[in-house]
């Protein structure tokens, strides 16, 4: 993780318009800033053009940027985070990962939930019952039992009230369970 001192320096250069200081900016930040962006699109594509579209953004906003507020890595993440989010309503744009290379490039040695899950029966079973459920139930239900995120995080992610989340969650068990028996 690179210097927190060192990104706030260079945001504040970026708001002068320097356009040395985006680029090592880029070359210090973009490392992390990608790889939240290909977790969460789940396409290497996708998440270089998000990621040139966040970094214009950044480039734009730097003069908005306020230290006393956050940090300068935490800052570029929620701009790339909301980025994300928003491609990821866009109609038809969610992403399988059939293979699991993302997941398992993103895994340590030991296997995950997802790979554990996908090289059962069982698995194949629950992952043609999950692409049976709508679009935010099943990125809903993903997030909690896959990336292991409380009903909170998932909510303040899709930016969705609370219960929602929970309805999306509990209505989609629901209709897993039947699809499963």
């Amino acid at each position: 993780m690179p210097d927190a001192q060192r990104l706030q320096d260079l945001l504040a250069q970026c708001a002068q318009q320097r356009e040395s200081a985006l680029s090592e900016l880029y070359r210090l930040a973009s490392p992390h800033l990608f790889a939240l962006a290909r977790r969460m699109l789940r396409d290497q594509a996708a998440a270089e053009d998000v990621l040139q579209e966040c970094f214009v953004s950044i480039w734009r906003q730097a003069g908005q940027y306020r230290a006393e507020q956050s940090q300068a890595m935490t800052w570029m993440t929620r701009i790339v985070r909301n980025r994300c989010i928003d491609r990821l309503r866009r109609p038809g744009i969610e992403l399988p990962d059939p293979d699991d290379s993302l997941t398992l490039a993103m895994a340590d040695d030991a296997p995950g939930p997802l790979a554990r899950l996908s090289a059962s029966r069982d698995g194949e079973r629950l992952a043609d019952c999950m692409g049976q459920l709508e679009g935010p139930q099943r990125v809903a239900i993903a997030m909690a039992f896959f990336d292991d995120m409380a009903h909170p995080d998932i909510a303040a992610r899709l930016d969705a009230p609370l219960g929602t989340i929970k309805s999306w969650i509990r209505r989609g068990l629901l209709r897993l369970k039947r699809c499963l028996e």
